[in-house]
This record gives C-alpha cells, structure tokens and sequence, in this order.
C-alpha cells in the first residue's frame, strides 16, 4: 500500500558528530526505520548505487565508523555491531529500487531541487545517488500509477514534506509500458517528490480516506483507521507509538457496506466515517450513539449477539455506524448503512 525508497545518506553517519544526542538521534532514527521492514503494508526500497556511493565517500563499513564515536561520546545505549547489522539489511534490501520500479538510470542536465535536499550532503557519490533517485521518483509520481497510500523518499534531514524537482532529460532508461515520452531539453520536465525524516512525518504523508476509499481486503481498512488514529493523536500534541495504536476488530461486511455508501455518496463519506470510527474507540461524543433495538419502538430490547450490544453511530443525516459493543471490550465494526437500514450482520 506504501512505497518507500531511503535515501543512503540516512545511513551513513553524520559528519561531523559534534554531540552525544545527534548520535542518539541518528541511530534511534535507523531502528525506527527498521521497523517498517516487518510491517506488511509498506514496501521499503534502496537503490542500487547506495553502497557504492557510501564505499566511494569512504563511509562505508559502518562498524569503522561508529566504533570511535561511540567511545567518544560514551554511546553505551546501543550496541556497535547490532546498529551495523540493521543498516547491512537495509542495503541487502531487495528488489532495488531501480528493479522494483523498472527504471534503470536517468540522463539530465540542470536538476534543480527546490528546497534544495541534494545540498544536504558534502559527499560526492551520495549526492549523485540522490539527485538521481530524486528525478526518477519524481517522473514516476507524475506519470505512473502509484502505490495507494504513495510513495515516500526517505531523507536524513527533510526542510518540509514536498520537494518540486525541474530538470532537463536527455534519456531516460526504463522497461515501462507506461511511461510516455518526456520534455526533451531546451525544455523542462517538472515533478515533485513527497519527503520525510522519521516515521512521524511519512504517516502525516499518508491520506486516510483514500487508504479507507480504495482498501480491497480487512488490512487496508485497519491501515487506514490507525494512520487516523495516529494522526488524530499528534494532532493532540501526543507522542504516540504506532505498535501501541490499536484499532478495532472489523466485521466481514463492514468493507463491503462501507465502500456502497461511499460510492452512494461519491466518496466523500470517508473522512467522516473515520472520524465516527475515532470517536467510537474513544468514546466521545456519546449524544450520537443509540442502541440499536429489536425494533422501531424506543422501549425495544437493545439487539444483543450473546452478551455483545449493537449500537448505532450518527455519521451525518443520511449515514451511520453499526457496530458491536462485545463484552470482552473490544469494539467491532459491522456496518455503514443509509438512515433507513437498522440492519447488523452478526
């Protein structure tokens, strides 16, 4: 559902080190990205040229590197070899990049980056890695169709969230079929780039509604309800842990029916079902829940599946959220249904 490419610059260490907490940030920001590589809903990539551009700034084995400043510094938090290990898988990611997305180099003159990320390093081979990685990335998110929550270029350092990107090509070397024919110099080709430095700022890339329009199975729904979640939390000024949101149980209808009332209303329901759903997990605006009865009557036993409640959230007017109450606590989600429907699947 994600794509991510990592730039190599956010492996090699920084230079130069001048405190203990920049080396703490550095290698915390390393294990945080790590984490993705067990998540099942994002697709982690490096380009081919990574290694080579560290090895050519001699920034690379990365163990000769930390071992010094981490004495230096007194860095005894983290361990030497398991922070070298974690950046080895990285590299050893495969496919590449360039495999993955079938695009194999790039030939242009006057790249402009705008803010200017490629002036982020001093090193020659990163900088070339880089800029490259950067104008393919953005040809790609022009003209190709894209992963449905996007595709996110990880950098040591990001002055904001897009980077627009002008360049004059030359040639581009590619095995698409559907990549059209791109301004040839003295024109220019203009793109962006959607960019981040920690796991914080790529979930605020992500557009929820769109994850929640377009999910084909039970794991893009959840995904869509913990970024909003998540994002709903450092809204809030929270300092959430993706591991420790919890979303709730989904029923086996509850995709299908959501995603008819989306299409009923031309899919502009999405963000306020999210929302229905946050406010369900965290028991707010409770005026909007109602128990959802055996019957028309406001004296009708509350619908009961064993000793779990059915109730019904407003979403607006016209749509609501039925849901179950189980006793265990866990909220399960059943239905999005028109004002007339006090249907729920069991």
């Amino acid at each position: 559902m994600l794509d991510v490419t990592i730039d190599a610059g956010v492996i090699a260490v920084p230079s130069p080190v001048s405190s203990a907490d920049q080396l703490h940030d550095y290698v915390g920001t390393l294990l945080d990205w790590s984490k993705l590589l067990d998540e099942p809903w994002v697709a982690i990539h490096i380009s081919e040229g990574a290694a080579e551009a560290l090895v050519e700034d001699e920034l690379y084995p990365l163990r000769d590197q930390l071992k010094p400043l981490f004495h230096d510094h007194g860095i005894v938090e983290y361990d030497v070899n398991t922070v070298a290990k974690v950046t080895d898988r990285l590299l050893a990611l495969t496919p590449s990049f360039e495999t993955y997305y079938r695009v194999k180099d790039v030939l242009a003159d006057s790249l402009d980056a705008n803010p200017d990320i490629i002036k982020l390093t001093t090193h020659n081979g990163l900088q070339s890695d880089l800029a490259r990685c950067v104008l393919l990335i953005a040809i790609l998110r022009k003209h190709c169709r894209q992963p449905l929550a996007g595709h996110s270029l990880i950098l040591r350092s990001a002055p904001g969230s897009l980077v627009k990107v002008r360049a004059q090509i030359h040639e581009i070397e590619h095995e698409r079929d559907d990549l059209p024919a791109l301004p040839s110099p003295p024109d220019y080709f203009e793109g962006d780039v959607l960019v981040c430095d920690d796991f914080k700022g790529l979930v605020k890339c992500l557009d929820e509604s769109a994850i929640l329009k377009e999910a084909c199975d039970i794991p893009g729904v959840e995904l869509a309800i913990k970024v909003a979640l998540f994002k709903r939390a450092l809204a809030k000024s929270q300092e959430p842990e993706w591991s420790d949101t919890k979303t709730p149980a989904i029923g086996n209808h509850f995709l299908e029916t959501c995603q008819e009332c989306c299409r009923d209303q031309g899919g502009g329901l999405a963000p306020s079902i999210l929302r229905a759903i946050i406010e369900t997990m965290r028991n707010q605006n409770t005026a909007a829940v109602h128990a959802l009865r055996t019957g028309k009557g406001g004296a009708d036993p509350q619908r009961m599946r064993g000793s779990d409640k059915a109730q019904r959230r407003d979403i607006d007017y016209e749509f609501h959220l039925h849901y179950w109450e189980c006793a265990n606590g866990v909220i399960e989600l059943a239905s999005v249904v028109h004002h007339n429907d006090f249907s729920i699947p069991e």
